[in-house]
């Protein structure tokens, strides 16, 4: 499991668009790229990827841009991440089980359990979450008693 930019960028350049948007009023490339501080090429290559995987779609004209193309409620983290082609994967062997010499390593099943942890975690946090509550820990934080 190794999250790059491409996950970071689309997830940002996504709340950006919600938060930006007037309810289906298009944004453009442009000025997401102008706030968020991300490349306008690879912008468009991040979007050309959410715009396949069924999560925006494209409004051409004058006052063309981006909106969503299902409601961001029902747009999870992990389904942007694997739109942008985000390797989600901890064990070496994608899960099969053959990571050491076509056997299951000795720990195999703690990397498979991080698996289902960040799954179950990416899959909970959709992009509406992020733009109404940004004061609030992703992450429950518990106290230390001693």
């Amino acid at each position: 499991m190794n999250f790059t930019t491409k996950s970071h960028y689309a997830v940002n350049a996504l709340a950006d668009l919600e938060y930006s948007s007037a309810y289906d009023s298009p944004v453009s490339l442009k000025d997401i790229s102008a706030r968020q501080g991300i490349n306008l090429t690879y912008l468009e290559q991040l979007f050309r990827k959410l715009r396949i995987a069924g999560i925006v779609k494209s409004v051409r004209g004058r006052k063309g841009g981006y909106v969503y193309a299902t409601s961001p409620k029902n747009i999870t983290i992990k389904k942007i991440m694997e739109a942008v082609e985000e390797n989600l994967d901890s064990t070496n062997c994608s899960g099969t089980s053959t990571c050491h010499f076509g056997n299951k390593c000795n720990s195999h099943k703690l990397w498979d359990d991080l698996n289902n942890v960040v799954d179950n975690f990416l899959s909970e946090i959709s992009i509406i979450d992020l733009v109404e509550k940004p004061e609030r820990p992703h992450i429950t934080l518990k106290e230390i008693q001693s």
